[in-house]
């Protein structure tokens, strides 16, 4: 920390995004970072020994925000409601948040050293919020853990997949209709429902 105890920490992850918001990833770098802050690049490794490090800040701090908003979500009258509220939770964290959302899920390897796996099953939490509703919903039958979770994935993934191809730009605005993400909360909620989940086997008495 400087010596005058002024925490720069805030404002450099702020800045960070600010970065990745208006310029994308590629222009994201210490020196970049410090002109905007106001200090010099050595500052910043004061507080992150590297890049990674501060990507790796970053993403704890989207998915941190994303759970906030999936645990606030309406429960809603059915646990159908409160699934559907789940996924419109999901896509406006995604829209109100780009900077977050792609270096949550988006920056590859090459680009980034690897999140730490157990800080990403630690984080992945909302898809066990997603397998919860899941679950309540399945009034026919008692899943298994794996298959709900299973069953979740499949719901991010068409919602991821909605949600990210238009900000690579792989998709045809053409394509997308205008109710493009609306359309995308009721395919995952109809996947669902005709998904086939296992159920857990009954203990016998």
């Amino acid at each position: 920390m400087p010596r005058n105890g002024t925490d720069l920490k805030p404002r450099i992850l702020r800045e960070a995004r600010n970065v990745l918001l208006e310029e994308g990833y590629t222009a994201l770098s210490t020196r970049r970072i410090a002109r905007r802050v106001g200090c010099t690049a050595a500052s910043i490794y004061l507080y992150f020994k590297n890049k990674d490090a501060l990507l790796h800040a970053l993403i704890d701090e989207g998915f941190e925000i994303l759970h906030a908003q999936l645990e606030a979500a309406s429960q809603g009258e059915s646990p159908q409601d409160h699934l559907k509220n789940l996924c419109a939770e999901y896509v406006s964290f995604a829209n109100s948040n780009s900077e977050y959302y792609e270096v949550m899920f988006h920056l590859p390897p090459s680009q980034m050293e690897r999140y730490p796996i157990d800080r990403y099953r630690v984080q992945r939490n909302y898809l066990a919020l997603l397998g919860e509703a899941v679950m309540k919903g399945r009034q026919d039958s008692s899943p298994s853990p794996e298959a709900t979770l299973r069953a979740a994935t499949l719901v991010w993934s068409t919602l991821h997949g909605a949600i990210s191809l238009p900000l690579a730009r792989r998709i045809d605005k053409s394509l997308r209709g205008p109710n493009h993400l609306d359309d995308a909360i009721r395919l995952a909620m109809r996947a669902v429902e005709v998904c086939s989940l296992p159920s857990q086997p009954r203990v016998s008495s």
